[in-house]
C-alpha cells in the first residue's frame, strides 16, 4: 500500500518560527528600500517643480541643459532602482532557497520514519483529505530543529 501525503510550503514558510524571522527581515528590506525610493523620487519632483517654476526666468540654453541634466538624474535613479530591486529578489531567492535547503533534510527524516512514498505540495492538489496534510507536524519538527 502506497502511502501518499501532502504539506503546505508556503503555510510552512509563513508560520515557522525560522520561516517567520526570514519574511519578516525580508519584508523590512523591502520596506526601507521604498522609503529610499520614495524621499529620492520626492526629491526628483522637487527639482522638476523648481525648474517648470524657473522656465521663464532662465534663457533657453540653460533651461535645455538643466532639462538634459534632470532626465539623466531620473534615468540614473531609475537604473538604480531597477538594480536593487533585482538585488533584493535575488536575496530572497537565495534565502527562500537556504531555508528550504534547511527543511529539506527534516522532511526527508519524517518521510523515511513514517514510511511514506510521497510528499506532494497542496498548491498542486485539486483536493484531498485534511488527514493526508502533514504541514503542522513539520512546522512543529522545524521550530524544534532550526533556530
Amino acid at each position: 500500500e502506497q502511502k501518499i501525503v501532502y504539506l503546505n510550503l508556503d503555510y510552512i514558510f509563513q508560520n515557522s518560527v525560522s520561516g517567520k524571522l526570514i519574511l519578516e527581515g525580508l519584508d523590512n528590506k523591502r520596506k526601507k528600500n521604498i522609503e529610499k525610493f520614495k524621499l529620492q523620487e520626492n526629491e526628483l519632483r522637487s527639482k522638476e517643480q523648481d525648474l517648470i517654476n524657473k522656465k521663464n526666468i532662465l534663457s533657453k540654453e540653460e533651461f535645455e541643459s538643466k532639462v538634459v541634466k534632470l532626465k539623466q538624474e531620473m534615468k540614473n535613479y531609475n537604473e538604480f532602482k531597477k538594480k536593487i530591486f533585482n538585488q533584493f529578489e535575488d536575496n530572497k531567492k537565495k534565502e527562500l532557497n537556504e531555508f528550504l535547503g534547511k527543511i529539506t533534510p527534516i522532511i526527508e527524516n519524517f518521510v523515511k520514519e513514517n514510511s511514506i512514498n510521497i510528499v506532494l505540495n497542496e498548491k498542486n492538489l485539486f483536493i484531498a483529505s485534511k488527514k493526508f496534510d502533514i504541514t503542522n507536524e513539520i512546522i512543529e519538527i522545524i521550530d524544534k530543529t532550526i533556530k
